[in-house]
C-alpha cells in the first residue's frame, strides 16, 4: 500500500466512525414515535451503505495541504468533511427516486425507496441534508456554510439539466453536458476541497484555487466514471462523455487528463503542500490502466 492509500485509509476510517456518531447524536431518544423507529433505518442504510467516502477525503486532505497536522481529529475539520458526505448522500437518494433515475439500487443493495419506500426517502434526503448543515462547524469569519450552500444549489441545478436532457436528447450537446457534469459531481468535488482550506484558515486566493482543482478533478472523475461504466452506459443510453465522443473511449480518456491536468494546474500558486493532491488526481486516471 502506498503513501496516499494509507492517508486516506486513515481518513476513511475517521470518517466512518465520525458518521456512525453524528447519526447516533443526531437521532435523540424519539424512537417510540410510530414510524420513526424505520425512518432512522432508512437514515442509516444511506449514510453508512459502503462508498469510498472521496468527498470527505478530499475535505480533510486540503486542510492537511493548508498547514492542518492532523485534520483527521481536529474536530472543525472532521465536522465540514461529514457535512460534504452527508450532503452528497442526501444527494444519491433523491437521485435514486423512481421521478428521477428510478434505480432500485445502489452499492449492491436496494436503494432507499426501494426498500423503505417512496414517501421515507424523500424524507430522509430532506433530513440528510438539513443534517449536512447541522454538522457543519460554526467557525467565526470562515465562510463554511456559503461554501456547502453552493455546493447544494449547484447540484440541483445540475440534477435539472440532467432531467432535461434525458427528456430531450437533442439539447444534450457539449456545453449541456459540461454543465451537467461540473453541477452533478464538479460542485460537491469543489466544495469539498474548498471546505477543506476554509476550515484550515486558507487566504481566499487559496480556497478559491483549492476549488478549483476540486472542480476539474470532479470531472476527471467523472469521465473516469463514463469510461469504466462503457458497458452500461451503452444498455441504458446517459448520456456521457462517451455520448459527447461517439464512443470513442481514446478521445473520452483524452477529456479525463486534460481535466486532471487543470486540476493539478489550480494549485500552482499557491503555497501549500500539494503532493498528496497530486497523487490524488493522478490516481484517478490509474483507475483507466
Amino acid at each position: 500500500m502506498n503513501a496516499l492509500n494509507q492517508t486516506l485509509a486513515v481518513l476513511r476510517s475517521a470518517v466512518e466512525d465520525g458518521l456512525a456518531k453524528a447519526l447516533e447524536e443526531a437521532k435523540g431518544t424519539n424512537d417510540h414515535i410510530a414510524g420513526l423507529t424505520d425512518f432512522h433505518q432508512a437514515v442509516a442504510h444511506a449514510i453508512l451503505g459502503g462508498g469510498k467516502r472521496v468527498r470527505p477525503c478530499l475535505t480533510l486532505l486540503c486542510a492537511q495541504a493548508c498547514g492542518m497536522k492532523d485534520p483527521a481529529h481536529d474536530p472543525d475539520a472532521l465536522r465540514a468533511a461529514l457535512a460534504i458526505e452527508l450532503l452528497h448522500c442526501y444527494t444519491l437518494v433523491h437521485d435514486d427516486l423512481p421521478a428521477m433515475d428510478n434505480d432500485t439500487e445502489r452499492r449492491g443493495r436496494p436503494s432507499v425507496w426501494a426498500k423503505f419506500g417512496e414517501a421515507n426517502a424523500i424524507l430522509v434526503g430532506d433530513y440528510i441534508q438539513a443534517l449536512a448543515f447541522k454538522t457543519l462547524p460554526t467557525v467565526p469569519e470562515k465562510p463554511l456554510a456559503a461554501i456547502l450552500a453552493q455546493g447544494a444549489t449547484d447540484v440541483v441545478f445540475g440534477q435539472v439539466a440532467d432531467i432535461a436532457a434525458a427528456a430531450d436528447p437533442s439539447v444534450c450537446d457539449a456545453n449541456h453536458l459540461l454543465y451537467v457534469d461540473k453541477n452533478k459531481t464538479g460542485a460537491l468535488f469543489k466544495a469539498a476541497c474548498g471546505l477543506g482550506a476554509c476550515v484550515a484558515g486558507a487566504d481566499e486566493k487559496t480556497i478559491e484555487a483549492f476549488a478549483a482543482y476540486g472542480m476539474n478533478l470532479g470531472l476527471a472523475f467523472q469521465y473516469v466514471d463514463d469510461l469504466l461504466d462503457a458497458d452500461q452506459a451503452k444498455d441504458n443510453a446517459e448520456p456521457s462523455i462517451l455520448t459527447l465522443c461517439g464512443g470513442n473511449a481514446q478521445k473520452a480518456r483524452a477529456f479525463a487528463e486534460t481535466a486532471t491536468a487543470e486540476a493539478i494546474d489550480a494549485l500552482k500558486n499557491t503555497n501549500a503542500d500539494t503532493d498528496a493532491l497530486i497523487a490524488f488526481a493522478n490516481s484517478l486516471l490509474e483507475r483507466l490502466a
